[in-house]
């Protein structure tokens, strides 16, 4: 008999549900995963995934849901007030490297089914906008503007994308691209 969702243990479930499903999701694709696999793997019944989520579709996007990337709000360093523009772009490289250097689990599912799932592809453009949008503010004041411009907003992508896919062309950090290269490249697009 199958166990019906009970008020205490409804979150743990879920959250079971989504942390497994994310795994097995960044393991094996979305098309390749069943949803008996991932409640076997959760220990959940399977009809509990259909009751929290109506369709496999939305546990892919609740498990890419923008809340479940808490790194992404760790990208831009602080700026101590006075910092020229060169070292404020070497230390957000070497941040946004880091941070965005190790994919976590929901952002190798985003590069895996963004081409295969125009909702997932949205997510994508949204989690590039909100880092982009970040960088680009931070720019315009480690520049001293009163608002990030376009030429902000340009370096901003150009960082966010570079940063988001050196690792699928070396280890993960920094040394991809010099910081201080970028920094001189970076400084000279927006002086």
């Amino acid at each position: 008999m199958a166990e019906q969702p009970g008020v205490g243990d409804d979150l743990s479930a879920r959250e079971r549900i989504l942390t497994t499903a994310e795994r097995l999701f960044a393991e094996r694709g979305f098309d390749r995963t069943s949803t008996a696999r991932i409640a076997a793997a959760a220990g959940v019944p399977h009809g509990l995934i259909f009751y929290h989520f109506k369709t496999k579709m939305d546990l892919l996007l609740a498990v890419t849901r923008g809340d479940r990337w808490s790194a992404v709000d760790d990208v831009v360093p602080p700026l101590a007030p006075g910092t020229a523009l060169p070292p404020a772009v070497v230390a957000l490289w070497q941040r946004m490297s880091a941070v965005l250097g190790e994919p976590s689990a929901a952002r190798k599912i985003i590069l895996q089914e963004a081409g295969a799932h125009p909702e997932i592809q949205a997510r994508a453009l949204e989690y590039q906008d909100r880092i982009t949008a970040m960088v680009a503010d931070y720019l315009a004041r480690a520049s001293e503007s009163a608002a990030p411009g376009p030429a902000h907003e340009a370096a901003a992508r150009l960082l966010t994308i570079t940063a988001g896919l050196a690792p699928l062309i070396g280890p993960p950090g920094a040394a991809v691209i010099a910081p201080a290269d970028l920094a001189e490249l970076i400084t000279a697009g927006l002086g």
